[in-house]
């Protein structure tokens, strides 16, 4: 069973690159190596696509071309693929792959088919942990990090459930003693 739609992309697009690279070889633009294994990356910017690979500059020494002579090479002999829309050479010789709405698609029917499970993984193998985290001192003025402080305690818990763990939420609430005794005094006294 795939796990993830985006691993399986990372793979067909270096078994893509690893198929394109034998028939260029067959082909006489470049020379064989053996035990070649494309390397697949996130791009640093959305603009060169949703995958890459730069194994076009690790061949280079190798091949003794420069690596956009080697990655066109490579490009040449790609099949398509229903994940990507399209391939393209960029830069010094990376080698990139934009997702195709066939991607999104089979992305979409997996997020449907999984349901609240989906993301969820068991790195956590059901330890308990405690995240505490503040609400709102009344006594104290208002500032960002009263809300921020729950919203992020919150958030941090629902990611560890996601993970596996089981979560006990401590949600600290100053609402008793002294200090709001003298809060509701200072009220009264304002008001």
């Amino acid at each position: 069973m795939v796990t993830s739609v985006y691993q399986e992309a990372k793979k067909a697009l270096a078994d893509a690159v690893s198929a394109a690279f034998a028939k260029a070889v067959a082909a006489g633009k470049l020379t064989p190596v053996e035990g070649f294994a494309p390397a697949v990356e996130i791009p640093k910017d959305a603009a060169n696509g949703d995958l890459s690979t730069p194994s076009a500059m690790a061949l280079a020494k190798s091949q003794r071309k420069a690596p956009r002579i080697i990655a066109q090479a490579i490009l040449e002999h790609m099949e398509p693929h229903p994940f990507f829309e399209k391939y393209e050479v960029a830069g010094a010789g990376f080698i990139n792959a934009f997702f195709s709405s066939n991607w999104y698609g089979e992305a979409l029917k997996l997020v449907e088919q999984r349901g609240a499970d989906y993301g969820s993984i068991n790195e956590g193998r059901h330890q308990t942990v405690i995240i505490e985290f503040v609400s709102a001192n009344p006594t104290g003025p208002m500032h960002l990090g009263n809300a921020r402080g729950g919203v992020l305690g919150d958030t941090l818990a629902s990611v560890m459930e996601k993970a596996g763990y089981k979560v006990w939420r401590e949600f600290y609430v100053n609402d008793a003693g002294n200090q709001v005794a003298l809060f509701g005094q200072s009220l009264e006294a304002r008001y």
